[in-house]
């Protein structure tokens, strides 16, 4: 019998389940990642009964259900609560469209859901790096779902009914719970014999009208009596036979559940658990589809090229047999532990806070987009001022704000802290592993995703001036300072979870006619707290078509990511398309990795440095490294990122914490980002002006020396060549602020 008919065999009138067994029905509108090329796409979730279905109401393409038919149906079988507002927008919309008369869709069978997970033995997790998004780990085969509601509050919603739903969970389905042992009643009995009675009593009295005789009406109503039986005897046996079809699909089902919760618990003492860590979620095998008991979309044809599944890394990354050397061997274990041990190691993330974040208190209330400008923008003729330098360096160059972004150079190295959950992503893996390289290397190039498409230059510090981020949300708090004026370097030091970063960076610019080139020359340096030490450098980049086209701005060449203790380097080709004949594979990364001088086939690296990376595996399985976050609502002209637009805001309370040198208060930079540029050019000038007599004054003996930074002796490139003193957060903390020059006074 198929399942569409057993189905309909426990909706028989009369077997219906109790209002107590089925509780409350749960649907709403979530986003469901599917894919790399497909992305997050809308599907309608439904929890019913311990069980979480998502149908498919959205796309261009069928098949699609019928989402007023399924609430409908819903609506009929208990009470119906709805989560987030776009499933009632859908369903109103869909009314009048038909001005809420039934299609010839409504009067079809209920559509099979493209998946169903069962509660009793799937984990639910809510994200800590996003608010909307939760995981689904079935422990079946491996398989997570990456799910995104609308809003936080609907993820909380969405938590509770999930929560609720498992707990009540009895080992049965609360439809079969409901279903079996339904016999009629004596009531229902004694309504039939009545029933017949009256029948008998009719047929009596329209015989005698006919003149029938006393024994022909006697032989009617035992006719009609032995008809009566004989319906009551095959209703009775059609009764034992659903009842007996219905113990034996709870059987089945009972058996299933407990062959799975038994792969979990063996799965759990297993050198390669199920349970799957976070680096799991964005798991893409494009050939090796995993079949979820024949509810999933891979086990359904029509359904499978559009919601692929996730696969289990532990599982997918084991190569055939289980042998290999130690490091193939250590990349084809993404978690050493059971379900415990994967929790565990999210504490790098999760865990025990810092002392300096329980100081700091929560998260200031931060923005998403920049004021509005006071005045509009006076146009500038870029070619008269080009013009004019030629194979210069653009840092001796005094340009008007027009061709500045409300940002310092100083936040700019703060940028690169956007995904610093990619490295607490890489700390939840060992030291020396291949997993912690692939993490690292991503990181390192996802600092440049927030280059696309920004053409205008960030404003060039004043020596001596700093930047500080203090970021609880993400547990990280940074000191940038501007330590040498010619040529210009910047040294940053980043305190994370588990984990520190430092930095010093000296770009050095020059303009050959249409482009401009951006050569850093410096070091990056990660070191964890786990001893472990990774350097990596910085690749050119160029801003083009500055006289005819449309300006860009790409990057090229080799980004070695190196893990000096290990002796591991993943090598990122960044390569540059540039030119007239620039095509869709602009901005194109690919990496490999070498042990000892000695390059491994897999894994590999490839992506986009301002979309995505992903690592192809040794087994062919791919592994999605780091993802763009999806832009602000509104970039303004200078193309920020949501995270960018954060970096200059003075937050509540937050001036009075800062040194007097944070480019903050930085008056032609907070003018410009307020949109005043004629007090920001007027400013602009002070300020550099009030520079130069500081230099003059230098070279007169009174020498300038870094606050915050201690210079080493080692060449700019071949080392960190300069390492963060101590004792700004001590001074932060008392508001004094000795040793620190007034650069931005009149």
């Amino acid at each position: 019998m198929s399942s569409r008919r057993i189905k309909e065999a426990l909706q028989e009138p009369g077997m219906a389940t109790s209002q107590d067994a089925r509780g409350q029905i749960v649907a709403g509108i979530m986003s469901k990642w599917v894919n790399l090329g497909k992305g997050w796409r809308p599907r309608l979730f439904v929890l019913k009964g311990g069980v979480l279905r998502y149908y498919r109401v959205l796309g261009p393409t069928p098949p699609k259900a019928n989402l007023h038919h399924i609430f409908e149906v819903l609506r009929s079988e208990g009470p119906l609560q709805l989560i987030g507002a776009e499933a009632g927008v859908l369903e109103e919309k869909w009314r009048r469209s038909v001005n809420g008369q039934p299609t010839q869709a409504d009067l079809e069978p209920l559509e099979d859901a493209q998946a169903e997970i069962h509660l009793q033995v799937a984990d639910v997790e809510a994200s800590q790096g996003d608010h909307c998004k939760l995981y689904i780990h079935t422990n079946i085969n491996g398989i997570t779902y990456r799910i995104k509601a609308e809003t936080a509050e609907d993820r909380r919603a969405w938590m509770e009914a999930l929560a609720g739903a498992k707990a009540k969970w009895g080992g049965r389905t609360p439809e079969v719970v409901g279903a079996l042992g339904s016999t009629p009643s004596t009531k229902e009995r004694t309504d039939q014999d009545a029933k017949l009675e009256a029948l008998q009593a009719s047929v009596r009295a329209g015989l005698r009208q006919r003149g029938a005789t006393a024994d022909v009406a006697t032989y009617v109503e035992g006719v009609l009596r032995e008809q009566h039986e004989e319906h009551r005897r095959s209703m009775a046996n059609e009764g034992d036979l659903r009842r007996a079809l219905q113990q034996y699909v709870a059987e089945l089902e009972e058996q299933r559940r407990q062959l799975e919760t038994q792969v979990v618990v063996e799965s759990q003492t297993d050198r390669r658990p199920p349970q799957p860590s976070a680096s799991a979620r964005a798991l893409d095998v494009g050939d090796a589809h995993s079949d979820d008991s024949g509810t999933t979309d891979a086990g359904n044809d029509k359904y499978y090229s559009d919601d692929e599944q996730f696969f289990e890394c532990a599982q997918s990354l084991e190569r055939p047999g289980g042998s290999g050397d130690s490091d193939s061997g250590a990349l084809a274990r993404l978690s050493t532990g059971g379900a415990d041990s994967v929790r565990a190691s999210s504490a790098v993330s999760t865990g025990e806070e810092s002392d300096w974040i329980k100081k700091e208190g929560p998260p200031p209330q931060r923005r998403d987009r920049l004021p509005k400008p006071q005045q509009a923008e006076k146009s500038v003729s870029l070619w008269s001022i080009l013009k004019e330098v030629v194979g210069k360096d653009l840092t001796r160059v005094c340009l008007p704000v027009y061709f500045n972004e409300p940002l310092s150079a100083l936040q700019k190295l703060a940028e690169e802290l956007e995904y610093s959950e990619v490295i607490d992503q890489a700390m939840t893996h060992p030291a020396g592993s291949l997993e912690r390289l692939l993490y690292i290397s991503a990181f390192a190039v996802s600092g440049y995703s927030g280059t696309a498409q920004r053409t205008s230059k960030p404003f060039n510090p004043l020596l001596g001036e700093t930047y500080e981020l203090v970021c609880q949300e993400k547990g990280v708090r940074m000191l940038a300072e501007k330590v040498v004026h010619h040529p210009t370097i910047i040294a940053g030091h980043c305190q994370g979870r588990g984990w520190s970063l430092d930095a010093d960076s000296d770009v050095r610019s020059k303009f050959w006619g249409r482009s401009i080139e951006l050569t850093p020359v410096g070091t990056v340096r990660l070191r964890t707290e786990d001893g472990e030490e990774y350097l990596w450098n910085k690749v050119t980049s160029t801003i083009g078509n500055l006289i005819l086209g449309k300006i860009y701005i790409d990057h090229g060449g080799i980004m070695k990511v190196r893990n000096v203790t290990a002796g591991l380097t993943a090598k990122m080709n960044f390569k540059e398309s540039g030119g007239l004949l620039r095509s869709r594979e602009q901005h194109v990364v690919q990496g490999t990795i070498e042990k000892n001088g000695q390059r491994l086939a897999k894994p590999t690296i490839s992506g986009k440095w301002d979309e995505s990376l992903t690592a192809e595996l040794e087994n062919g399985g791919h592994l999605q490294l780091w993802q763009r976050n999806p832009p602000p609502p509104d970039p303004t002209r200078y193309n920020l990122t949501g995270w960018a637009i954060k970096l200059n805001e003075l937050t509540d309370g937050l001036e009075g914490k800062l040194a007097p040198t944070d480019c903050r208060l930085r008056p032609d930079q907070r003018a410009t980002e307020l949109g005043n540029y004629d007090e920001a050019n007027k400013q602009k000038l002070r300020l550099e002006t009030k520079q130069r007599a500081a230099r003059k004054a230098a070279d007169a003996g009174e020498t300038m020396k870094p606050r915050w930074f201690t210079p080493k002796d080692i060449p700019m490139g071949e080392g960190l060549a300069y390492e963060y003193a101590g004792g700004y957060w001590e001074q932060r903390a008392r508001k004094e602020w000795t040793g620190c020059r007034d650069i931005f006074g009149d």
